[in-house]
């Protein structure tokens, strides 16, 4: 994993390229639109009456670790698309988390946001025989208010997950957990794991009183649907520093 972000740091400084190059199977990076695209497929099926109701709590993982609760199954490590996403001449800031202080009394909850250089999410698909483009926090609802995803006015950002050490390897967490780009936000205080952030912070666990996210059916393609997730760098002024300027932290009682 070293070895192919040093390779890509070494592309980053090299001036300005343009066209697409696939510096791994499944991955290609659009030098002319500063998109990532990556190869996946639907790993969620809708279509059985017995169980029409799908949590979803990722946009997008891998390896199959969470491939039942997210819109976008990918056909690559984790490792990659932060590789292919430096090689856009972008930096990753920092991993989003929640942190609960288990000595206290009340347990406050801190929500710690994610930072580094916004990116647009959607996915490309066939969907009756034409080729589409989507966003996909628009497939995804509270069924508690039918607030649709979107409707929060979700943002996404290149955090860059963190390492931890297992059994005397380092791991990418995003590897570790398959959390690629998040919905909800699975870090702790041990260190966030998406590789691409979401805000604003939502925690998976229900008892935290988060909502709780079910797909849109009628929006979502048949299972093994062939999609590509597209990560675009969103172009910022040039006295903006890239980063989240809505990052922070949030203490909850």
């Amino acid at each position: 994993m070293i070895a192919s972000i040093l390779i890509s740091i070494i592309l980053c400084i090299q001036p300005e390229r343009t066209g697409t190059v696939e510096p791994f199977p499944g991955v290609v990076v659009d030098y002319d639109t500063r998109t990532v695209e990556v190869e996946g497929f639907v790993p969620v099926d809708v279509s059985h009456d017995e169980t029409p109701d799908v949590r979803i709590e990722l946009i997008a993982e891998s390896h199959g670790v969470r491939d039942f609760e997210a819109l976008i199954s990918l056909n690559t490590d984790a490792k990659n698309i932060h590789a292919a996403l430096l090689m856009l001449g972008i930096e990753p800031g920092s991993p989003g988390r929640i942190e609960v202080d288990q000595e206290a009394k009340d347990r406050p909850m801190t929500r710690v946001d994610p930072t580094g250089p916004e990116l647009l999410v959607r996915f490309r698909f066939e969907r009756s025989g034409e080729t589409v483009i989507e966003d996909p926090t628009e497939w995804v609802f509270d069924p508690e208010t039918d607030q649709i995803f979107s409707e929060i006015g979700p943002r996404f950002y290149f955090g860059g997950s963190s390492f931890r050490e297992f059994a005397g390897q380092e791991w990418y967490m995003a590897r570790a957990e398959g959390t690629v780009v998040g919905l909800c936000t699975f870090g702790t205080t041990a260190g966030g794991t998406e590789t691409v952030g979401c805000t604003p912070v939502l925690s998976p666990h229900e008892d935290t009183g988060d909502p709780v996210w079910h797909t849109i059916n009628g929006r979502i393609p048949p299972f093994g649907t062939k999609m590509t997730l597209l990560l675009t760098a969103v172009d910022v002024p040039t006295e903006d520093t890239g980063k989240n300027p809505a990052a922070n932290d949030r203490t909850e009682e």
